[in-house]
């Protein structure tokens, strides 16, 4: 099953889908940047954004 793992910069950072790997074989991670600890807080368009990318059918 995919998995998406984001961190904030300020606050898990790339542990988040490092984290994840060791779970799950079908990880997608990134970090956003300028951002502390409430990703959907802080930063809604960039978070959507990495959703919307992540749901995408192929």
């Amino acid at each position: 099953m995919p998995v998406l793992a984001l961190g904030a910069q300020a606050s898990l950072g790339d542990a988040a889908s490092q984290q994840a790997a060791h779970y799950a074989s079908n990880v997608s991670g990134g970090v956003i940047e300028d951002c502390g600890h409430w990703i959907f807080e802080k930063r809604p368009a960039e978070l959507t954004s990495q959703l919307l990318k992540f749901l995408q059918p192929t």
